[in-house]
């Protein structure tokens, strides 16, 4: 796998969760950091990772669909939790 496909799907996933997270407002300013911290070593771990396994034929990319597949996850949670916290907040 090319390196700029390698960057562009393992660095995107991850600015698109930190901006859906800044832009649905957590009332908690923790929350917001904890995923940056979280979405930073993500993104670090996956760049390592595809990054080694393109050395290896027919190796790379796995690393990248599993870690999609987490933040959509994550992102689903993230969503949830939100809801969840504006319909108590209504009570």
């Amino acid at each position: 796998m090319d390196i700029k496909t390698i960057i562009l799907f393992a660095v995107l996933p991850s600015l698109s969760i930190i901006f859906l997270t800044w832009l649905i407002r957590f009332p908690k300013p923790w929350v917001f950091k904890a995923v940056l911290i979280f979405e930073i070593i993500l993104t670090v771990c996956t760049l390592v990772i595809e990054l080694d396994a393109r050395k290896t034929p027919g190796n790379s990319g796995w690393t990248i669909i599993f870690t999609g597949f987490f933040q959509f996850c994550f992102l689903l949670f993230l969503l949830i939790a939100r809801i969840r916290i504006w319909i108590e907040n209504k009570s």
